[in-house]
């Protein structure tokens, strides 16, 4: 009797066709990766039987050599699909140090593919198997047939390139899983993730940089994609430091996901272990783990992108292909040194900015065409500035860096934000700044910095509901930032809307008491309503914070409108005096005579402001200023500026 053309196994609600290679649940499909596949097969054919590991292994990967871990990796994934509707024993059962038994009764069927319909648009991926790099290269990475484990000395800057690439490659995968609807019966689709810094196993090999830098490199391509929500590094940051279960920090910054890894160093290898949870049960919903030993580890990256890429043709067009799959840098020691500076910048102070600009000129010098390093660069000075109080620091160096990583790429989201900010804060060119902040949020929605500082230039404009929106929609991608809820409260004191401005500072502070922003606005707004003693409590909290010469400013505004003008003469003094040793910004000196009721001596002083060029000069729309609105003198100041919108 010849053999029928087609055999189906059929063992619980599951059908397999090995000429399909298809495994299906009743009409649905489930897709497994190829040599899971391959395990399934070999011991469904066997039932009943025990297959040694060895003849496993030696069926599943013919001619090469891999470790026993690999398989133990598939026959855990099998039992994920496999046991999920299952409330007995397993269908696969270990024979501890001989192999597995598949021990679900199989019917062989002789029924063919054709008789049977179903959807091929619910497929889902379990993991990915080992990386591996063709032998030979082309100008278009193909794919190899068969397995090949590579090995070779690595230096340092390439096992660091090798924890990038395969993180790119599991953010890849992670997101389709996160576009994908879930397949459990009500289950929500995962539409919001965030990406922890990687932990090292061994604490004493910890390399800090890159673990916090593999997290900023796939948050940085994630976002880029508009339905997924992606938490920015800024919320994710404080992880890097911090031993909190992976399940309570999804919480903690209230995702449906949360994807989290590990680097171990091992003589030329780099192990990654990457995992995708489902935040609302814990559910494992992807797992990845692989140890490199590839010499060319960006060709090991364009390949694995493109595999995924392809599995994913029906749901990414190619511009996301590529914005995934996009390098900064061919150079791996250029990378390195980047990784490095984002490090030291991340500590926002003087030393940190110092250190970063070092280590982005190093990284240029690798490679001129690094457009990333040039901004990083660009903003590392600017922030310098801001740091060390210099208000007459030479601001076309990092203008003109700014200027070239634009013309090295114009797709990069991150450097029309801070063109924004530049054209906002030290050009006053009101089209020139809302155009670069559009065009950043054009190129990445997801953009909570670009979303922030769009919503304080409109509310500065007077533009209040339209900034309040753009507010509330980074606070939507990053729900822990200190500094949004806090602008969220400037917003509300910019509207007049004081009882908000107030309920909105108490918020913020509940999430850091100790956030001195939230302060200020509480201060401005119980100002406004002329609650006087709670003002002057909110300034000396400002005070307390180390904040002095704000608050010895926000104290002599209250005590002047209070009719303390001895007080308030003695503050104005002691601002004088501090004026001899540093820079203070002269609007606080118009802050107080305003308050005394002296006109003429505020608007010298916003006059001073003006022409000092100082970034105070864009509050003029604040109600601080209510009782100078109508003087002549305040109005061409106003005019001077250019606002886009009438007082």
């Amino acid at each position: 009797m010849s053999k029928p053309e087609k055999q189906l196994y059929e063992f619980g609600p599951y059908v397999l066709d090995p000429a399909e290679r298809q495994l299906r649940e009743g009409y649905v499909p489930v897709a497994l990766e190829p040599k899971t596949f391959d395990v399934l097969l070999a011991l469904v054919e066997r039932h009943g039987e025990l297959v040694g590991k060895e003849e496993l292994m030696r069926r599943v990967w013919p001619d090469t050599f891999v470790e026993e871990m690999n398989l133990a990796r598939h026959i855990s994934a099998l039992r994920k699909v496999l046991d999920q509707e299952v409330a007995g024993p397993s269908y696969i059962q270990t024979v501890p140090k001989h192999g597995y038994r598949f021990t679900a009764s199989v019917r062989v069927s002789d029924c063919t593919l054709q008789e049977i319909v179903f959807d091929q648009t619910t497929t889902s991926v379990l993991y990915e198997e080992e990386i591996v790099l063709p032998e030979a290269r082309s100008a278009s990475p193909v794919l190899p047939s068969k397995p090949k484990v590579m090995f070779g000395r690595l230096t340092a800057g390439k096992i660091a390139l090798g924890v990038l690439a395969l993180t790119l490659c599991v953010g890849f995968i992670g997101l389709w899983l996160a576009r994908k609807p879930n397949q459990e019966s009500g289950r929500p689709p995962i539409r919001s993730i965030a990406v922890l810094p990687f932990k090292p196993l061994d604490a004493a090999s910890s390399e800090p940089h890159l673990e916090i830098g593999v997290a900023d490199t796939l948050i940085t391509r994630l976002s880029n994609l508009g339905e997924l929500t992606v938490r920015p590094t800024s919320a994710i940051r404080n992880y890097a430091e911090r031993d909190v279960d992976a399940l309570i920090a999804g919480r903690e910054l209230r995702v449906d996901s949360v994807l989290e890894g590990s680097l171990q160093r091992r003589d030329d290898r780099l192990r990654v272990t990457v995992r995708l949870l489902r935040v609302s049960d814990g559910q494992s919903l992807w797992a990845y783990q692989c140890d490199t030993a590839c010499t060319d580890i960006f060709q090991t990256q364009d390949t694995v992108s493109l595999r995924v890429a392809e599995a994913l043709r029906s749901h990414l067009s190619a511009a996301e292909q590529q914005t995934l799959t996009k390098r900064g840098t061919n150079d791996v020691e250029a990378y390195q040194i980047y990784l490095k500076g984002l490090y030291f910048f991340n500590r926002r102070n003087a030393e940190g900015y110092g250190k970063a600009i070092e280590y982005y000129q190093q990284a240029i010098a690798r490679d001129p065409g690094y457009a990333l390093a040039y901004n990083g660069l660009a903003v590392a000075q600017r922030w310098l500035l801001e740091a060390s109080g210099d208000r007459t620091g030479d601001l076309t160096g990092y203008k003109a860096t700014l200027q070239k990583a634009a013309a090295l790429d114009p797709t990069l989201p991150e450097v029309h934000a801070t063109l924004g900010l530049l054209a906002q804060n030290d050009d006053w060119d009101w089209a020139a700044a809302e155009r670069e902040y559009q065009e950043a949020i054009r190129l990445n929605p997801n953009f909570a910095r670009a979303h922030h500082w769009y919503g304080e230039y409109l509310f500065l404009m007077g533009r209040h509901e339209a900034g309040l929106r753009e507010l509330r929609r980074a606070q939507e991608i990053d729900p822990l930032s200190l500094i949004i809820h806090s602008d969220i409260a400037k917003c509300y004191y910019f509207a007049g809307k004081y009882e908000q401005a107030i309920a909105q500072a108490r918020h913020t502070l509940e999430l850091d008491p100790n956030f001195i922003e939230p302060h200020y606005w509480l201060t401005f707004a119980y100002y406004g309503q002329g609650r006087w003693d709670e003002a002057l409590t909110a300034a000396r909290k400002v005070q307390a914070l180390d904040q002095r010469l704000y608050a010895t400013a926000q104290i002599g505004t209250v005590l002047a409108a209070q009719g303390k003008r001895n007080e308030a003469f003695r503050l104005l003094a002691e601002l004088q005096q501090a004026g001899r040793e540093r820079q203070v910004a002269t609007e606080f000196f118009a802050w107080i005579h305003q308050a005394l009721g002296e006109k003429e001596q505020a608007l010298h002083w916003l006059d001073q402001a003006y022409q000092a060029h100082e970034v105070s000069m864009l509050g003029l729309r604040s109600p601080l200023w209510e009782s100078l609105r109508t003087h002549p003198r305040f109005q061409a100041l106003y005019q001077r500026m250019h606002f886009p919108e009438p007082l």
